[in-house]
């Protein structure tokens, strides 16, 4: 398969020069090929870590704690939201209007909505984009509104900070798609960029040599040798993520001014 082939052409700098005129779309492959194996160990962590929080649930509530009289008929309990009434309860707070024991489907949303319903958690924000945590997941114990609410002092705030993170972590597999989306998109775009950046540095090899790659070329030979820049940034990103990223793209930049040095001269004199 190509895809082995130019892996070992990644490790023989003197040769590189020779496979520039591969097909662009293989190339582009490969390229991504490699960036999702640099990339891979700080996917793998968003993974672990249940992707990034959304903070601004639970940090509404570390701000300041609610003065709600919460309805004491009302629990969440083995996955679901029961209340002896089939009353919705409406309260806001920091922004975020919460809809508890929610009965309609279709609710007029104005701005950052939390709706309870019985078997799942409905975020919708104030462009009417949604997400939901099905089954109360992220509540791993049973929360009695009544006992929320004959709690005061530091028992209370620290009731209502649990509550505001088990919210948040019932969205978890939204928060992991979006964690792992955000972050493949954003580093895959950087490089992007600095590929062509690098590609452009090499053209002012141009002025010492009688002839020398075109700007395409350039960038077909800087992809053919991320083999070792990717075996690299995975390696090291596997202990610390950030600066695996970092090291891939400076390896990189390093080993293609190394092969112009030493190969280049021989190849285009």
């Amino acid at each position: 398969m190509f895809l082995i082939r130019y892996f070992k052409y990644s490790f023989g700098f003197k040769t590189l020069f020779d496979h520039v005129n591969e097909k662009g779309w293989k190339i582009a492959f490969y390229f991504f090929i490699l960036s999702m194996i640099a990339i891979f160990p700080s996917n793998y962590r968003i993974v672990r870590d249940q992707g990034w929080r959304l903070d601004f649930i639970e940090e509404s509530f570390l701000v300041e704690t609610p003065s709600w009289e919460l309805p004491n008929d009302c629990v969440i309990i083995g996955g679901s939201f029961t209340c002896d009434s089939s009353d919705e309860y409406i309260y806001s707070h920091g922004g975020i209007t919460y809809i508890f024991n929610a009965q309609l489907i279709d609710h007029t949303i104005t701005s950052k909505t939390l709706l309870f319903y019985e078997d799942r958690i409905v975020y919708v924000n104030e462009n009417d984009n949604q997400m939901t945590g099905m089954n109360y997941q992220g509540f791993s114990e049973v929360v009695s509104f009544r006992e929320i609410n004959l709690k005061s002092g530091q028992d209370k705030v620290e009731a209502y900070q649990s509550f505001g993170e088990q919210v948040e972590q019932s969205f978890g597999p939204y928060i992991v798609f979006y964690s792992l989306l955000v972050n493949t998109i954003t580093t895959l775009g950087t490089y992007i960029l600095y590929l062509v950046l690098l590609a452009l540095i090499l053209q002012l090899f141009r002025f010492g040599y009688s002839k020398f790659m075109t700007y395409v070329e350039s960038l077909k030979f800087l992809v053919l040798l991320m083999g070792v820049p990717a075996v690299i940034g995975f390696g090291v990103g596997i202990f610390e993520p950030a600066f695996g990223a970092v090291l891939f793209q400076f390896s990189m930049g390093i080993i293609a001014m190394l092969v112009m040095l030493f190969y280049g001269k021989k190849y285009f004199a």
